[in-house]
């Protein structure tokens, strides 16, 4: 320990203090009064041999600007990055820290554990210990900052990742690490989906316009006007499921029953919510053959309106009289393997759709689907050589539907 030193000029290393978490403007007001009251009382402590400065940022500086004496605690080490390692291990000490800012300061340790860790250093204990075990450079941080591997690896996502506004949340309470780190994941996704769709968007023009398949602007009502009657095999389609548009079901079917081939079938997704209302529409043009549960796994829904957990939907197939018997067995229970969102909010997953698809057409069918979303009727029907009319109406889903089917070429 060394003695008063008013007038003595310490160094302040600018990445030594960032590891200091600041005080608020209360805690700062607080400890300029107690200086100025009874001195300073703690000794600062440096670096011996190099007076720089490891602990006492913020005494010294109010010290300095008003010329009140402190004393000086020397301790020796070997390297800048025992340095970092005892200014942090004497945060976690000294500070009532949150959990998101301990695991923020042991992740500064995050190169050197992984350094230490080639020669089986661990930074258990005080210091650096030799062990005859490999290290786990992520197990390791998490038991510098003592919380949980998970919890390192989403504070890891946020410093990244994370808005200064988001992490500003962090820091005064007023989120946790889990809603941050959801928040974070769903920009990230939410940037991914949009570069594809700009990707595929860019493609649009590069699809070979063969005839087979064909992907169009517009409204259904008005398109679908110019398909002959009774030259449609298959209708398949996954309409808005909300109230509002409910009259779309009516204009399905009545587009369906003109346009199918006799016997051909109307398959569609439905929600649930109002699944009895657009049955009667359906029935108003179409015949009912069968309603068939499509089984979602991965991450479940929950429609709030009814507070359910949503793992299946419904899908309503109708037909065009006469009935005729399907001459192979089919299941009503699809497994649709994980939701597809990557492109379209409404996007549903391929496998489905070639499952009906195999059942309900035949290669060189016409299928139709009225109401295209991200496209995934078409590509599938490309794959399976059915020639295809797909109908959306707004012009970037169109575009990104044609940069799929230019991505199969």
């Amino acid at each position: 320990m060394r003695g008063d030193f008013q007038t003595m000029k310490l160094k302040v290393d600018d990445e030594f203090e960032s590891l200091i978490p600041p005080l608020s403007g209360e805690e700062l007001d607080e400890l300029e009064h107690s200086i100025f009251k009874h001195g300073c009382r703690d000794a600062l402590v440096v670096w011996k041999g190099k007076d720089i400065l490891l602990d006492g940022h913020n005494r010294y500086h109010i010290c300095s600007l008003n010329t009140i004496p402190f004393a000086v605690k020397e301790i020796e080490l070997e390297s800048r990055e025992d340095a970092l390692v005892w200014i942090i291990r004497n945060q976690f000490g000294r500070r009532n820290l949150s959990n998101y800012e301990r695991s923020r300061l042991a992740l500064k340790l995050e190169a050197i554990i992984a350094a230490k860790a080639k020669e089986h250093m661990s930074l258990g204990g005080k210091g650096c210990q030799i062990s005859d075990r490999p290290i786990d450079t992520k197990k390791e941080l998490a038991k510098v900052a003592r919380v949980s591997h998970d919890t390192i690896q989403r504070v890891k996502k946020i410093e990244e990742k994370a808005t200064p506004e988001q992490k500003h949340k962090l820091k005064t309470g007023e989120a946790s690490i889990n809603e941050v780190f959801k928040e974070v994941r769903q920009a990230e996704k939410a940037a991914r989906k949009e570069a594809r769709r700009q990707e595929l968007i860019e493609k649009a023009d590069q699809i070979d316009s063969d005839g087979l398949i064909e992907v169009i602007h517009g409204d259904f009502r008005d398109v679908c006007q110019d398909i002959a009657d009774e030259s449609v095999d298959l209708i398949l389609t996954d309409p808005p499921y909300s109230e509002k548009y409910l009259p779309l079901w009516n204009d399905l079917a009545e587009m369906a029953s003109r346009a199918l081939k006799p016997s051909g079938f109307c398959i569609a997704y439905s929600g649930q919510l109002h699944l009895f209302d657009v049955g009667a529409m359906m029935r108003q043009h179409l015949d009912y053959y069968w309603t068939s549960a499509l089984y979602h796994q991965g991450p479940t829904q929950l429609v709030h309106a009814r507070n359910v957990i949503c793992e299946w939907k419904p899908i309503l197939i109708f037909y065009k009289p006469p009935f005729i018997k399907l001459e192979r067995q089919w299941s009503d229970y699809v497994v649709s393997p994980a939701r597809e969102k990557g492109l379209h909010d409404w996007q549903q997953s391929e496998a489905p759709y070639e499952y009906l698809i195999d059942f309900f057409s035949e290669p060189g069918n016409l299928v139709l689907d009225p109401c295209a979303g991200g496209g995934t009727v078409p590509v599938v029907c490309k794959r399976k050589k059915r020639r295809c009319i797909a109908v959306d109406i707004e012009e970037e889903n169109v575009k990104i539907a044609r940069g799929r089917l230019a991505d199969q070429q």
